[in-house]
């Protein structure tokens, strides 16, 4: 079988076009010699050219030619257009974008979220849409997108940073760019992070705030199965309000997750929140919360406690437990300060911290839709969530993609399929997040079902066979030829699978599919000139004051009290004035040295030579943190 592409009618349209020349004169020709009330007796259409050759210099004869061609040229034109429109094709018309589709759709801005190289250019996303990348392991995302991002993006930028690359590579340029920069990396087994305490949010003197913000809290922690029983969830969410508000009604205790953990695995609790749920200085929200899940059988109260404890055994860790005691940064001030805030995590660690960090992201997102941006929140927040399937089912954020743009916030999620998206939110939540993705980016896949799946998604086209058969009777000879239309996928699974490791597909709707390259940071000189140091992160310091006992317990209540309040973290020393002192001093980048501004780069000689091996690990070497360098608090 031999495909045929388009050859039929060019081959038809060459036929065709001397015929159309000839209809033209000989209709130009004919109404002209009417309009000259020639006699029709006269008329011969061989000699008409003759004639008006001679006469060609004539006034009249001109302009009776003139009105000829008004109606002798659109016939022939217009029949000739008849004859070689295209045929709608029965089985699609998938193909690639052209530059001119890339450029209408807003692909071409200066600034924005970057998405990889069409023709030796940078291929942008500037309007405030979200978008997906859909990579497997291994297949270069940080190198080809995350990082890109983290070097160009110029306002506010909040990343899940695994194995803590995005932070040595990209901290150091955005600290001196004048960002605020934060790593928050609380299971640090040297406690060099940040501090995050997701209650620093709720004014504990409003009892009603109290509720309200924990119960949103309770909701974005216990989230209910999708089959079976949601009678442990709600019982779950109901203690952990319950003592959560009694923790917050409480001025001399810490009001923190470790301090909840503690109180809610203490000996002989269930008694002492049944009395406590009868202390009228509480408010009636935490009174009730208190006597509903204190008054159920052992068993059952045991199996609530359970639930609240799985949630929250993460804070078993002292480290973890001083790491969100207090905070050093406000998610509120992400779209008035420039902040890059670096959610630090070791790949083995993921799964455990997923809780916290799904609580942060969902935490990020209420805190900043309460109310539109004002003048003074004029800073776009970039979401980027690495692994964002690992994070766990978060309804917050698979909410947040249909509204979230009109207040300055854009997600950049990362999966390694649509089918891993599925497992967590289910066919409509997975589908819903898709669809309120802008553009979608699609590195090489490694799995025949993914590839499949992608295959579908690029389309169709259909395309001329040719077959030809021969068929011998004795000595004579019968050939035929027969010209039929076939499907064929705009690019098959096995083809997807063998595509270049550099290529990437960009899906952006009202557009064909664009075929690009990927970029790699180490290879641009616009990314690699903005590599430097990222600053040092001083340790916590270590708890010094125990926080203070319960009252009313029994002596052996008390004892073992505390031991588990030692855990606790009172008083965190302040941040010494050498480290202050550093970041004082430290000079901001100029436009020339560390803008962000990437109008000021040519995209058209963006490309540098790739360094050679020896090069890069040198590169690398020199991102090392050391001792001594300063760290944006």
């Amino acid at each position: 079988m031999i495909q045929k592409t388009g050859s039929n009618r060019l081959a038809l349209a060459l036929v065709l076009l001397p015929i159309t020349l000839l209809l033209i004169g000989l209709l130009t020709g004919t109404v002209a010699w009417f309009f000259l009330k020639m006699p029709a007796a006269a008329y011969d259409p061989l000699k008409l050219p003759g004639f008006f050759w001679y006469y060609r210099h004539d006034p009249v004869v001109t302009e009776a030619l003139w009105r000829g061609a008004v109606i002798g040229v659109p016939l022939p034109v217009l029949l000739m257009a008849i004859v070689l429109r295209p045929k709608k094709n029965l089985h699609g018309e998938a193909r690639f974008a052209r530059e001119g589709e890339i450029r209408k759709a807003g692909l071409r801005a200066k600034k924005g979220i970057v998405l990889g190289r069409v023709r030796n250019r940078f291929l942008m996303v500037g309007k405030m849409e979200h978008v997906l990348l859909e990579a497997p392991t291994g297949s270069g995302k940080g190198v080809g997108i995350v990082i890109p991002n983290l070097l160009q993006w110029p306002d506010s930028v909040v990343v899940l940073d695994i194995k803590r690359e995005n932070y040595e590579i990209t901290a150091g340029f955005r600290r001196k760019g004048g960002q605020k920069v934060v790593l928050f990396n609380p299971t640090d087994r040297e406690g060099r992070t940040a501090r995050y305490n997701p209650l620093s949010y709720i004014n504990r003197a409003d009892p009603i705030e109290v509720l309200v913000e924990l119960q949103k809290i309770a909701t974005m922690l216990f989230v209910p199965p999708e089959k079976g029983e949601a009678f442990w969830t709600e019982s779950a969410r109901t203690a952990f309000v319950g003592i959560a508000s009694w923790i917050a009604a409480k001025p001399e205790r810490p009001f923190s997750f470790g301090e909840i953990y503690r109180t809610i695995t203490m000996p002989g609790m269930k008694a002492f929140f049944a009395k406590e749920a009868g202390d009228s200085a509480l408010s009636e929200g935490c009174r009730a919360a208190l006597s509903d899940f204190t008054s159920s059988a052992d068993n059952t109260f045991t199996g609530i406690i359970q639930t609240v404890t799985s949630k929250l055994n993460l804070w078993i860790n002292p480290i973890v437990d001083r790491a969100t005691a207090e905070s050093d940064f406000s998610l509120t001030d992400l779209r008035r300060i420039p902040t890059s805030i670096y959610l630090g995590v070791s790949p083995d660690e993921l799964d455990r911290v997923a809780p916290l960090y799904n609580l942060f992201f969902q935490q990020l997102i209420d805190l900043n839709t309460r109310q539109l941006p004002d003048d003074s929140e004029k800073l776009s927040v970039l979401l980027i969530l690495d692994e964002f399937a690992r994070l766990g089912r978060a309804q917050v954020i698979a909410n947040a993609f249909s509204y979230v743009r009109g207040y300055g916030l854009r997600l950049l999620p990362v999966i390694q399929s649509r089918s891993q998206l599925r497992n967590v939110y289910g066919e409509h939540g997975a589908d819903e997040i898709v669809s309120n993705c802008g553009v979608e980016i699609a590195f090489t896949p490694k799995e025949l079902r993914v590839a499949k799946e992608l295959s579908e998604r690029l389309g169709f086209l259909g395309q001329d066979a040719e077959s030809r058969s021969l068929t011998i009777h004795g000595l004579l000879a019968n050939r035929s030829k027969t010209i039929s239309e076939q499907r064929r996928a705009l690019m098959l699974p096995q083809e997807l699978m063998q595509l270049p490791e550099d290529d990437i597909l960009v899906i952006r709707g009202g557009i064909p599919v664009i075929r690009g390259k990927k970029i790699r940071y180490f290879k641009d000189s616009a990314f690699r000139s903005r590599l430097t140091t990222a600053p040092a992160v001083p340790a916590l310091p270590k708890p010094v004051v125990p926080i203070a006992p319960v009252d009313d317990l029994s002596d052996e209540e008390l004892a073992a009290f505390n031991d588990y309040s030692a855990l606790a973290d009172d008083q965190v020393q302040d941040i010494p004035e050498d480290v202050l002192a550093l970041d004082r001093d430290m000079p901001n980048l100029t436009v020339k040295d560390g803008s962000m501004a990437f109008d000021e780069i040519d995209f058209d000689d963006i490309i540098g030579p790739d360094p050679t091996k020896e090069e890069w690990e040198g590169q690398r070497r020199d991102l090392v943190l050391s001792e001594g360098e300063e760290y944006g608090r």
